[in-house]
């Protein structure tokens, strides 16, 4: 019988002895790992849950504040992140500026060609003399689009996409400075002409050493008057026709591709020529056209110079 609770005795301390080994986690200074608290659904259970809060159970729900607190800070500085600041760099700010004079010598003469025609004429037109003198100007953004290439452009659903005010450097407009017709070929007849201001789009690029600037405008006359007693009017577009033989050679063409020969210095362009056009049968409009580009820096000054364009550097 000794013997027996010897052996039961040793046992025990064979049990015990693994058991402790067990929770020392082997290695010395180890700390074991422990299970997550479980929850009895009261106060100090290491749990926040059931009807525990901050205020009647402190010690087990300010860790869950401070992590919350934690998460809503994290949120606010994302959402306080400006935006990408690359886009308010990369753009540089151009001027387009334009001139078109047109001197129309009255007389006799056929229908003429498209556009000018009236679908009224028959085999033989008088055509009133005019005298058309404008000029137009916009702001633009040249921007980056690739390697060695550059969109310049004042549309604004491009342009909204910048933090630069393009009015802030030149206002979009246009102007007649002067409209008169003359109703000398025929002496019953007598009228006026009006004419409207004009804005115009820019959507053009620079790439391969050329400055293509594709223009967008509708400048309108407006004529009205009489003949023997007998009323008349109609609108015209001369002075766009006129303007665009001069820029592309096409009266329906407002595109232009400017080169290194229209250099004056870095960052400034200038075009100019003087034709005539609008055969019917001889050319009858004159037509002088001057057309500039300049780039100019990005923050507005009293006085504009131009500055190298990016395509110099």
């Amino acid at each position: 019988m000794k013997s027996l609770n010897l052996l039961i005795t040793i046992l025990i301390a064979v049990s015990l002895a693994c058991t402790l080994s067990g929770l020392s986690g082997g290695s010395e200074g180890d700390i074991p790992d422990q299970p997550p608290p479980q929850s009895n659904k009261r106060c100090g259970d290491g749990v926040c849950d059931g009807p525990e809060n901050a205020e009647n159970c402190a010690q087990d729900c300010s860790a869950v504040i401070v992590e919350e607190d934690t998460q809503m800070e994290d949120q606010e500085v994302e959402q306080d992140t400006p935006p990408d600041q690359n886009l308010l760099t990369q753009a540089t700010v151009g001027i387009v500026y334009a001139e078109i004079d047109l001197e129309r010598t009255a007389g006799e003469g056929d229908c003429g060609n498209a556009p000018w025609y009236s679908a009224d004429c028959t085999s033989l037109k008088i055509w009133w003399g005019l005298d058309l003198r404008a000029v137009a100007q916009s702001a633009v953004l040249i921007i980056p689009d690739g390697n060695n290439r550059w969109v310049v452009t004042n549309h604004p659903d491009v342009v909204s996409k910048y933090n630069i005010d393009l009015n802030n450097f030149l206002p979009a407009n246009g102007d007649f400075q002067s409209a008169a017709i003359d109703f000398s070929p025929v002496p019953e007849c007598s009228g006026e002409i009006e004419v409207t201001d004009f804005n115009f789009q820019v959507m053009g690029t620079y790439e391969g050493g050329g400055l293509e600037l594709i223009l967008s405008a509708n400048p309108e006359e407006f004529v009205e008057g009489s003949c023997a007693g007998t009323g008349f009017s109609y609108n015209t577009s001369d002075l766009q026709y006129g303007w665009a033989v001069t820029l592309s050679g096409d009266p329906l063409d407002l595109s232009f591709d400017m080169n290194d020969t229209f250099k004056d210095q870095y960052g400034k362009y200038t075009f100019e020529v003087e034709i005539d056009t609008n055969p019917s049968p001889e050319n009858r409009d004159h037509v002088r056209s001057l057309l500039e580009f300049m780039c100019i820096a990005t923050q507005p000054a009293s006085v504009m110079e131009p500055i190298p364009c990016p395509w110099d550097n």
